[in-house]
């Protein structure tokens, strides 16, 4: 796998299992920024009781950034109104937090890095993730036809009252486009009337559809 470089985020750790997370995130090549000053985007992990309390100390060494996300891979952890946040995240009860993390720094990766083509509504990611929510993260790739990860997609039951963001990613061939647009809007049909859905299509370096799933809590 090619390296995922987060050009707009640093990763940083507040205890000894968030720190382990980094670390195997970078031995499977998912790294943050550690030498720039001024970033759009704080990514804090916090993984016990005593992480919650040095998050005051850990934002104040690293307030060069717009936006403090923190991210709880225990969703039982109480994060205090008055810390400064952008987004304060969590995961489905069984959902695997390093997985999930892994997931969405990829998803924020390949939103960055990305140049848009065609822009249906105004969400971005940074809009569903505001405040405190509970996330889920499903990417799948595809080699010709996008029915092929919209299948996997498929197996996830989509609800009401929920808040999605669906991202198709495409590269370009010598045949045009591997994008069936049609599949695209046969999917986006299946939602339910009082979900809230955002979508982008996006040329890529790679054939991929993810979708984001976001809960206020």
């Amino acid at each position: 796998m090619k390296d995922i470089i987060l050009e707009s985020a640093r990763l940083i750790a507040t205890d000894d299992e968030s720190k382990r997370i980094i670390e195997t995130l970078r031995s499977e090549g998912v790294y943050g920024q550690e030498d720039k000053e001024l970033l759009l985007m704080n990514i804090v992990l916090v993984s016990s009781a005593e992480g919650v309390a040095k998050l005051p100390d850990v934002l104040s060494k690293n307030s060069l950034a717009k936006l403090n996300i923190i991210i709880k891979t225990n969703p039982s952890l109480n994060i205090d109104n008055d810390i400064n946040y952008y987004s304060v995240l969590s995961f489905f009860n069984d959902a695997d937090p390093y997985e999930e993390i892994k997931s969405l720094l990829c998803f924020i990766r390949t939103n960055e890095d990305t140049n848009r083509n065609i822009a249906f509504d105004e969400y971005e990611i940074f809009d569903l993730i505001k405040d405190r929510n509970m996330i889920s993260t499903a990417s799948y790739s595809y080699k010709e036809n996008v029915d092929e990860a919209i299948n996997e997609l498929k197996k996830i039951k989509l609800q009401n009252n929920r808040r999605y963001l669906l991202l198709f990613t495409y590269k370009h061939t010598i045949k045009g486009t591997a994008l069936d647009i049609l599949s695209v809007n046969n999917y986006l049909d299946m939602f339910p009337e009082n979900a809230t859905v955002c979508w982008n299509i996006l040329a890529s370096s790679v054939n991929q559809v993810t979708l984001l799933t976001s809960i206020s809590i």
